[in-house]
């Protein structure tokens, strides 16, 4: 299975957490011949670098495929100034600051931005919210894919869709163990005192 003619999506942070859990990546970049990226997803990607050895290597993979020209970043030095004046004025109308800053879900717009700019037609996300929010405003040739479809589109079979899923889950319900017990450990110890004395 092999589509190289085609446009490769550009990827959300997200998706590209379940391809590197599942191991589907390399499945998606055989298929299209490499993978994009906006410049602010990569910041969120490189952040999983801090990350256990396990998780860390979200990063990692991402640098060395990116090394390999198998990942490729947009840049948003790379449009001209109408169009950089163009994204910065679509992210402030859905409340966001301008591409530089890193805030929570800008990833996801400055994806779907980048991709409209640069004539990119799919884009792989699992933000249904985020989906919703902006479907009704985008042409009918533009797809998003999540994460369902992905599986649905590169599984061997049934039985394999159904394996990856659990192993997803397994390693996502692992992450967010580690997440929430470092965030604890980070934590100032008086708001353990503070609740203590609210009961």
């Amino acid at each position: 299975m092999t589509n190289k003619g085609m446009t490769p999506p550009i990827v959300d942070t997200d998706i590209w957490v379940y391809l590197i859990l599942s191991g589907y990546y390399e499945r998606i970049i055989a298929y299209y011949g490499y993978l994009q990226f906006s410049d602010v997803v990569e910041k969120e990607i490189l952040k999983w670098q801090s990350n256990t050895q396990e998780f860390s290597n979200v990063a990692r993979v991402f640098k060395n495929l990116k090394d390999q020209h198998d990942v490729r970043v947009i840049h948003f030095d790379d449009f001209d100034a109408l169009s950089q004046a163009s994204i910065n004025h679509t992210l402030s109308e859905y409340g966001l600051k301008t591409v530089d800053i890193l805030e929570k879900n800008k990833g996801e717009f400055t994806s779907l931005l980048y991709a409209l700019h640069k004539d990119i037609h799919r884009f792989k996300t699992n933000d249904r919210k985020f989906k919703e929010e902006v479907e009704d405003t985008l042409d009918e040739t533009f797809t998003f894919v999540n994460w369902i479809d992905i599986l649905d589109n590169y599984s061997t079979n049934f039985k394999e869709k159904l394996e990856i899923q659990k192993q997803v889950d397994t390693k996502q319900l692992k992450m967010k163990k580690q997440n929430h017990d470092h965030k604890h450990t980070k934590q100032d110890p008086r708001w353990d005192k503070l609740k203590q004395l609210m009961r």
